[in-house]
């Protein structure tokens, strides 16, 4: 009797006790969910190539990202780059690869820099990412300065931005963006490896990127950007040849519209690829136009944009291109049928897609 009693309370203890794990593992996952912030991207192509007299169907890009608050001071930021491996024996299957992964610190929380904060690890580059939040139109290229292959995304490094200024008013924001919303502009320096977030670092330098927008009419015309961004180091390479990169920018935000103009040049770029029969770093120049009108009254937008490249480097690279088309909004996601054509110093690309951009 005395065995059975004791048997019986072993497993009535061993019931609580799982029952409280459940509470206390459900009470945890309830901790996660409502401090996580999941969200993600990606885009489906249907693209008719004029130039190979081919169609297809194909999965262009596709990003999954969770963000989560610490505290008032630190946060973190997990984004994995879902695409296509064109290479190798895995050609056609889906590859997984790291976009961002920092640790996110806020160093002030009141006085001249408390709109600043701090990235380590695999982070933001400061141009790419603020034309991305003029140009929306990612799934449809490469933004100009990053598919002419002169600087990349994202970099294992460090990164300190923040605004000039108190944040505009929400409802200025609301006809400017809320991104980089500084009353008087923005700014973003980063020190990183150089070879991207894609590539081993193949040398021991560091480049050093930095960009400053000054926001000329904060009362009058907020949407108005004057923008300058550069590079120094050297390119990621064993022989570390030099790279060197200026860019000005002038944008243009409101409800209605966005317009950004760019112009560059440099020597070299961030891989290694712009050099002489002597694999010296040459000089590059370009420039870009973007616009997107967003018709009144309707969820349709027409947009366009031209790139114009030019190297002293004379192989095969990106010359001149220009895309435009029509886009229809609904949610955060939109779906538009756009024409291209891509002009290399030895081929051409023409082709007429229609993509499905998902954000959620």
């Amino acid at each position: 009797m005395k065995v059975k009693l004791l048997i019986t309370s072993m497993l009535l203890t061993a019931c609580i006790n799982f029952t409280n794990a459940q509470e206390d593992t459900t009470s945890v996952l309830k901790k996660i969910k409502n401090n996580v912030d999941i969200s993600g991207t990606w885009y489906l192509f249907h693209k008719t190539d004029i130039t190979n007299n081919t169609n297809k169907f194909f999965l262009k890009r596709g990003y999954i990202t969770f963000k989560s608050k610490l505290d008032n001071r630190f946060a973190i930021r997990y984004t994995q780059d879902i695409t296509i491996d064109k290479e190798g024996a895995d050609a056609g299957n889906v590859e997984f690869r790291m976009k961002y992964l920092y640790l996110k610190y806020k160093p002030f929380s009141e006085g001249l820099l408390k709109n600043s904060y701090t990235e380590i690890g695999l982070v933001h580059r400061p141009y790419v990412d603020f034309d991305q939040k003029i140009n929306k139109y990612r799934s449809q290229d490469k933004m100009f300065i990053e598919k002419a292959g002169v600087i990349n995304t994202a970099d294992f490094g460090l990164l300190y931005a923040g605004l000039f200024g108190e944040k505009l008013s929400k409802e200025q924001q609301k006809k400017t963006g809320n991104h980089h919303p500084g009353k008087y502009g923005s700014y973003a320096f980063g020190i990183y490896n150089g070879g991207g977030y894609h590539d081993f670092e193949a040398n021991n330098n560091k480049t050093l990127e930095a960009r400053l927008t000054y926001r000329p009419f904060p009362y009058y015309f907020a949407g108005l950007q004057i923008t300058y961004a550069g590079a120094y180091g050297k390119g990621n390479t064993e022989e570390s040849n030099e790279f060197v990169m200026s860019l000005f920018a002038l944008s243009l935000e409101h409800t209605n519209y966005s317009l950004n103009t760019q112009y560059y040049f440099g020597k070299g770029d961030y891989h290694g690829k712009y050099l002489d029969s002597q694999n010296n770093a040459v000089k590059n120049k370009g420039y870009s136009f973007f616009g997107e009108y967003k018709i009144p009254k309707t969820a349709f937008a027409l947009f366009g944009r031209y790139d114009n490249f030019s190297s002293e480097y004379s192989e095969n690279h990106y010359q001149s291109g220009y895309f435009g088309g029509l886009a229809y909004r609904f949610l955060k996601s939109k779906v538009f049928a756009s024409y291209s054509k891509d002009s290399y110093t030895n081929k051409e690309k023409e082709a007429f897609n229609i993509v499905l951009e998902v954000t959620f």
